[in-house]
C-alpha cells in the first residue's frame, strides 16, 4: 500500500533564505548524494542574473507593508512512500522507476498550479536522497493580493485536513492513498520510531483516540520493519564491497609479483645479449695477434688494441665499440655491408646478437631527438588573427594571450600552429596545424615529429592565480577548446581546456586526480566523436558527456553570437576548404 505525502512548513524572514540554499544544494547536505542531480521544475534555471529565493519571494510580495513576524512563504514537501517509486524493492534506497517518477512529477506539478497558480514561485525535484521528492515554495497572497498565510491556508486542523484531502484526490489516479485521516502521527526522527513502537496505549483514552494511536503505532511498526530491511540490505552491500576490495587487492599483489618476475626475466635476457668476441672478428678480418701482447692485433695498415668490446687503432688514432664498428673500420664500409659480412662469416644468429648489442649501445648513448616546432612567420600573424576573430568569432584578447605565451602562431603558409605540451607544461613535444586559407576549421593534422601520446594543446581559465585545477574539458580540437571556454564563461572554477586532436588519448593519471564527475567529455555528436567519447569514458568512468548542438563548439559559438547581432550584420555560414595547406 503506497501513500501520497504532503507536508508544509511556514517560513519567515529568518529561515527563508536558508531553506532555499538547502533545496538548491548550496549548503552541505550530509544525506544527499552529490553525484545525483536536483532539477528545477517550476521557475527559471539559476544564472548569475536570477535572484535567490528570498529576493524572488519579496519581489512577488511587492511594495506592501510586511509585519516583522509575517510568514513570507510556505514550503511544500510532496512525495510518496517508497513502495510507489520502487514497488519491486522498496528497501533499495536511491532507486526509482523512471515512468512512475515522471507520472508523480506531472501530477504533483499540476496540483500545485491548479490550486495556487502563480503563487508558486519555485519548485525543485530532488533525486539525490533516498526517495524522490519535490520542494515547492508558495507566496501566501490572498485573493486581494495581500500577504495573508492564515487567510489562504487557514490555521485550523480542519483546513489542513482539507488540504491533505485535495492532494490525495489529485494523487489517486496514480494509485496513491491518503494517510489515516485524523491521525496524530507527526514527521519524526528515526530515533523516535522505536519510542512509538515500545510505548503502551493509555487505557483511560476514549475509543476514537485509542484507534488513532493504534493506527499510528501500526504505521511506526511498518516503517521500522522497512528500515530494518534497508539496513540489512546496506549491510549485505557493504560486505560484498569489502569482499570485492579484498579480491582486487589480492589481484593487485599478484599482478605486481608477476610484473616483477617478468622484469627479472627480461633483465636476465638483456644481460645475456653479448656481442661477437672482437678477437674472433679480428681473426676473420685477417689481423694477426701480437705474440708479445695478448690484446694487440696487427696488420700492415692497422695496429689494433682490443679490450672487451672496445678497440683502438693506433695507426689511425681511432677507436670504437662492437663487432659491427670493427668491421666498418677495417673494411672501410657502411653498416649494411658490415652486417652482410658478419652474416656470411658467423651466421644469422651471431649477426643478430651483434646488431642487438649495437642497438642497445645506441639506445644507451644516443640522446633522444627533441621535437622542433615549425618556424613562426610573424608577417602572417595578422592574417591568422583576423581569421580567428572575425571568421571563428573568438575573443581578440584570448587569441593575443595565447600568442604572447607562444602557444599559437602562424607558419610560412599562414596555417595556425597550436603547440602541444605535456600536462605540466614543462615540455613542448608537438604541434597541431590548422588550415585557415579557405575557412574549413576542421582541416587539421599533427606536425611531423609530434608525440601523439604525451602532449596536448591546453590552457587554464577560472579560479585564482595558483589555485589547483579541479575541472577538465576534453574536446576534439584547439579551436573547440577556445570556443567551449568562451561559451563556458560563467564557470568560475579553475578549469583546464584540453584538445585531444581527434583521438581518445588523454592524460588519464592526471584526470583521475580531479574530483568525481568534474571531467566533461565534449566531443561532437557524430560517429567519430561518439567512438572517441566511448573510449575515454571507459578509462574515466566518472566523467560526463556533453555535445554541441551544431557540428562543433565553434559553430555553436558563431550561431550564438550571430543571433545577438541585428539581422543586417549577421554572418553567412563559411564554405568548407579542400584541405590543409602545408
Amino acid at each position: 500500500m503506497a501513500y501520497g505525502i504532503c507536508r508544509i512548513q511556514k517560513l519567515k524572514a529568518g529561515s527563508l533564505n536558508g531553506s532555499g540554499r538547502h533545496t538548491n544544494r548550496e549548503s552541505p547536505t550530509p544525506n544527499a548524494d552529490p553525484q545525483r542531480q536536483h532539477i528545477r521544475i517550476i521557475g527559471a534555471p539559476d544564472t548569475k542574473d536570477i535572484p535567490n529565493l528570498e529576493t524572488l519571494v519579496r519581489q512577488h510580495i511587492g511594495e506592501q507593508t510586511i509585519r516583522k513576524n509575517a510568514v513570507l512563504a510556505v514550503e511544500f514537501l510532496l512525495t510518496a512512500s517508497p513502495e510507489y517509486f520502487r514497488p519491486d524493492d522498496p528497501a533499495r534506497s536511491g532507486y526509482y522507476d523512471p515512468q512512475r517518477l515522471e507520472s508523480f512529477q506531472q501530477q504533483a506539478c499540476q496540483w500545485l498550479v491548479d490550486r495556487y497558480g502563480s503563487r508558486i514561485v519555485r519548485a525543485e525535484l530532488h533525486l539525490d536522497e533516498s526517495t524522490p521528492h519535490i520542494h515547492a515554495y508558495l507566496v501566501p497572497l490572498d485573493d486581494k493580493g495581500k500577504l495573508n498565510c492564515r487567510g489562504l491556508l487557514g490555521g485550523s486542523r480542519h483546513r489542513l485536513s482539507e488540504l491533505q484531502d485535495d492532494f490525495a484526490s489529485s494523487m489517486a489516479p496514480l494509485g496513491l492513498q491518503r494517510g489515516i485521516k485524523g491521525s496524530k502521527a507527526k514527521h519524526t526522527e528515526i530515533s523516535k520510531y522505536y519510542a512509538a513502537i515500545n510505548s503502551a496505549p493509555q487505557a483511560n483514552l476514549d475509543l476514537a483516540t485509542m484507534q488513532q494511536l493504534v493506527a499510528d503505532r501500526e504505521r511506526a511498526i511498518q516503517k521500522s520493519a522497512r528500515m530494518e530491511r534497508t539496513a540489512q540490505a546496506l549491510a549485505e552491500k557493504i560486505a560484498r564491497s569489502e569482499a570485492l576490495i579484498e579480491s582486487l587487492e589480492n589481484q593487485k599483489d599478484a599482478a605486481a609479483q608477476t610484473a616483477k618476475q617478468w622484469q627479472t626475466k627480461y633483465l636476465d635476457l638483456a644481460n645475456r645479449v653479448r656481442d661477437l668476441p672482437l678477437e674472433k672478428v679480428a681473426n676473420e678480418l685477417g689481423l694477426e695477434p701480437d705474440p708479445k701482447s695478448p690484446h694487440k692485433w696487427q696488420h700492415s695498415n692497422h695496429t689494433i688494441n682490443i679490450t672487451g668490446s672496445k678497440f683502438y687503432d693506433w695507426q689511425h688514432l681511432k677507436g670504437g665499440g662492437g663487432a659491427i664498428d670493427l668491421v666498418m673500420h677495417v673494411k672501410e664500409c657502411k653498416f649494411p655491408q658490415a652486417v652482410a659480412w658478419l652474416n656470411h662469416r658467423f651466421g644469422e644468429s651471431a649477426t643478430l646478437e651483434a646488431v642487438t648489442y649495437r642497438a642497445r649501445e645506441i639506445i644507451q648513448t644516443e640522446p633522444v631527438p627533441q621535437f622542433t616546432p615549425p618556424p613562426a612567420q610573424e608577417n602572417h600573424w595578422q592574417q591568422l588573427k583576423t581569421y580567428l576573430t572575425r571568421q571563428c568569432r573568438l575573443p581578440s584578447s584570448l587569441i593575443d594571450n595565447l600568442h604572447h605565451q607562444g602557444l599559437l602562431y602562424a607558419d610560412n603558409r599562414a596555417n595556425a600552429v597550436w603547440l602541444r605540451r605535456t600536462i605540466d607544461s614543462s615540455t613542448i613535444n608537438g604541434a597541431t596545424l590548422q588550415n585557415t586559407a579557405g575557412g574549413d576549421s576542421t582541416s587539421m593534422e599533427l606536425a611531423i615529429g609530434s608525440e601523439r601520446h604525451a602532449g596536448w594543446f591546453h590552457f587554464q581559465m577560472g579560479g585564482q592565480s595558483g589555485e589547483p585545477i579541479n575541472r577538465a574539458i576534453l574536446v576534439k580540437s584547439p579551436l573547440d577548446a577556445i570556443s567551449f571556454a568562451v561559451l563556458d564563461r560563467t564557470e568560475s572554477r579553475p578549469t583546464i581546456y584540453l584538445s585531444t586532436d581527434g583521438t581518445a588519448v588523454v592524460p588519464v593519471e592526471f584526470l583521475q586526480t580531479l574530483p568525481q564527475a568534474s571531467v566533461i567529455v565534449a566531443y561532437p555528436n557524430d560517429t567519430e566523436g561518439n567512438i572517441m567519447a566511448q573510449k575515454v569514458m571507459e578509462q574515466l568512468p566518472d566523467c560526463r558527456r556533453k555535445t554541441p548542438k551544431a557540428q562543433d563548439w565553434n559553430s555553436d559559438l558563431q550561431k550564438m553570437l550571430n543571433l545577438e547581432l541585428p539581422r543586417s550584420q549577421r554572418q553567412v555560414e563559411p564554405k568548407s576548404n579542400q584541405g590543409l595547406s602545408l
